[in-house]
C-alpha cells in the first residue's frame, strides 16, 4: 500500500512509524512472558493500543503458551452482559465452535450465554462465570492474557464498587490467565487504581508518557528527508512543543505540513498547517466547550495563567470563582469530565494538546 505520508496516527502505529517507545514495548512483552498483570492508561492518543499491539506482534505467543483474547468494555454496562461477553470472547478465543459447545456445557452448566437474554444471572451463576477464563485456560492448556480496553467504564456500572471486587477476586484466584488493563480516562483511571486501591499488588503499572522530544523530532526530519524533503531540526521540535509531545496530534501536524511542503517546510507552511489541524478538530474542541460552565471555564483560564492558588481572595476576584468551597466542585468537575489533571498542588495538567493550544490561542485569546 503506497502511503501519502510517511507518518501515521489514526491507527495502531506499526513498523518504522512506530518511534520511541521501546522500553514500554520491552517490559510489557517481560510482564506478559511472566504471566503477570499489566497496566497501561493515559489520555487518549498517547500510544497505548500501539504499545501493547506491537508488544504482542513481536512475541511468539504460540511457542510461549499464550493466547490472546481482547476485550473491550465500551457499550458495556452492567455486570451480567460484562460476563456473558467476556465468557464468549474467551471461548471463542481459545476453542474451535465444535470444543465450545463442550466448554460451555462441562465449564459453565448450561448457563444462558444468549445476549439478547432478559434472565438476570444469579449469584452462583457470577461466581461460575467470574471463573471461566481460569477454567477455560486449564482445559485448553495454555496461559491466557485478557486484554481489557477501556476499562475505566465499569465505573458507569450501576454498582460499580462490587464489579471492582468481583473482579479483584477473580484476577487474584486465576493462576493461568493474566490481564492486560488499559483505559483513555485518566482521571478515572486513576480513581480506581490509586484512589479506590483496587487490584494493589495484582498489577504492574507501565507509565505512558510522551516520547522523547528528540527522538521525536529525527524521526520527523528523517521522514522528510526520505521523500526528498526539508524539515529542520528546528521545526521539528516546533511541531513537537507546540503540542506537548502528543504523537497524535504531533504526527498528524507533520503530516499536514508534509503535504503542504514541495521542496523545503517554512514558518509561512508551518502556520496554515497548525490552522488546518484546529479546523479539523474544530467540532470535537467547540463540543468540549459547549459541556463547560462559566465557572469551569473561568478556573480554566486561572490554569492557563499560571495561577495555582485558586483559593487566594485576589485570584477569587480577578476569575470570578465564588469561593474555595467552590474552587473544590469545579476542580472535581474537570476531572470528571477529563478536561485536566491535577497531578499535585503545583503540576497541573491538560488530558488534549490540542484543546489547551485552542484554549490559550483562540478562546481566550481577547485579539481575535
Amino acid at each position: 500500500m503506497e502511503y501519502l505520508s510517511p507518518f501515521e496516527y489514526n491507527e495502531i502505529v506499526t513498523g518504522k512509524r512506530f518511534v520511541g517507545r521501546e522500553k514500554e514495548v520491552s517490559r510489557l512483552r517481560k510482564l506478559i512472558s511472566s504471566h503477570k498483570n499489566a497496566l497501561l492508561y493515559g489520555p487518549p492518543k498517547i500510544g497505548k493500543r500501539s504499545i501493547v499491539h506491537n508488544a504482542l506482534k513481536g512475541m511468539d505467543l504460540e511457542k510461549e503458551g499464550i493466547a490472546v483474547c481482547k476485550f473491550d468494555l465500551f457499550n458495556i454496562r452492567h455486570i451480567d452482559k460484562l460476563l456473558r461477553r467476556l465468557a464468549r470472547s474467551v471461548a471463542r478465543t481459545l476453542f474451535s465452535e465444535e470444543e465450545q459447545q463442550k466448554a460451555y456445557s462441562t465449564l459453565l452448566k448450561n448457563i444462558p450465554l444468549d445476549p439478547s437474554s432478559k434472565d438476570a444471572l444469579t449469584d452462583r451463576q457470577i461466581k461460575t462465570l467470574l471463573k471461566f477464563p481460569q477454567s477455560a485456560a486449564r482445559m485448553k492448556g495454555v496461559h491466557l492474557v485478557v486484554y481489557f480496553q477501556q476499562f475505566q467504564d465499569i465505573l458507569l456500572f450501576d454498582k460499580p464498587m462490587k464489579v471492582l471486587n468481583m473482579l479483584e477476586g477473580a484476577f487474584a484466584e486465576a493462576k493461568d490467565v493474566s490481564f492486560i488493563i488499559t483505559g483513555d480516562k485518566r482521571n478515572a483511571m486513576y480513581s480506581i487504581f490509586e484512589e479506590m486501591h483496587f487490584f494493589r499488588n495484582l498489577v504492574t503499572e507501565i507509565p505512558v508518557k510522551p516520547v522523547n522530544r528528540k527522538v521525536f523530532a529525527d524521526f520527523i526530519c528523517k521522514c522528510f528527508a526520505d521523500n526528498g524533503k526539508v524539515c529542520s531540526q528546528k521545526d521539528a521540535l516546533l511541531m513537537f512543543d507546540t503540542l506537548e509531545g502528543d504523537p497524535w496530534y504531533t504526527q498528524h501536524l507533520a503530516e499536514i505540513c508534509y503535504l503542504l511542503t514541495d521542496k523545503e517546510l517554512t514558518p509561512e507552511i508551518f502556520q496554515r498547517s497548525l490552522r488546518y489541524l484546529l479546523s479539523m478538530y474544530d467540532y470535537e474542541l467547540h463540543n468540549t466547550i459547549y459541556g463547560l460552565s462559566t465557572h469551569q471555564l473561568q478556573l480554566i483560564r486561572a490554569i492557563l495563567d499560571g495561577e495555582r492558588r485558586f483559593s487566594k481572595t485576589e485570584v477569587l476576584e480577578k476569575y470570578g470563582l465564588n469561593s474555595s468551597a467552590n474552587v473544590n466542585r469545579l476542580k472535581e468537575a474537570l476531572m470528571k469530565k477529563e478536561v485536566v489533571t491535577f497531578v499535585s498542588k503545583n503540576n497541573i495538567e491538560f488530558n488534549d494538546s490540542l484543546l489547551k493550544l485552542w484554549f490559550r490561542n483562540y478562546f481566550f485569546n481577547d485579539n481575535n
